[in-house]
């Protein structure tokens, strides 16, 4: 990942600004994007990378922690994240409102 995008990533789980992204914070931000972590395993996750024993996550550390979340969960981040492309496709084209696409939503 680029710095300027682990930045940006970066930011958004840090969700109070401070430079450091607690558990609570890395927990809500991951249950939005649909992964469930039970909370001793991020626990474990966080110590496992965190160096100076803050208990947070700050910029240097978040690379690490990013990647490892992903390697364990971004194909099924990815087939939510298709299945949300799929569902507002299907609804720009349902005019309708019956949640199927036919050729007189097409035609329309």
């Amino acid at each position: 990942m680029q710095p300027t995008e682990l930045k940006r990533v970066f930011q958004m789980f840090d969700r109070n600004g401070d430079g450091r992204i607690s558990k609570e914070e890395l927990s809500h931000s991951l249950e939005n994007l649909g992964i469930f972590i039970p909370d001793q395993e991020l626990f474990n996750m966080i110590n496992k990378i965190e160096v100076d024993g803050d208990g947070c996550v700050d910029i240097d550390e978040f690379g690490e922690l990013y990647q490892s979340i992903m390697d364990e969960f971004g194909e099924l981040y990815q087939s939510i994240m298709d299945e949300r492309d799929c569902t507002r496709m299907i609804t720009k084209v349902d005019v309708d409102g019956d949640g199927m696409v036919n050729y007189k939503n097409f035609k329309g």
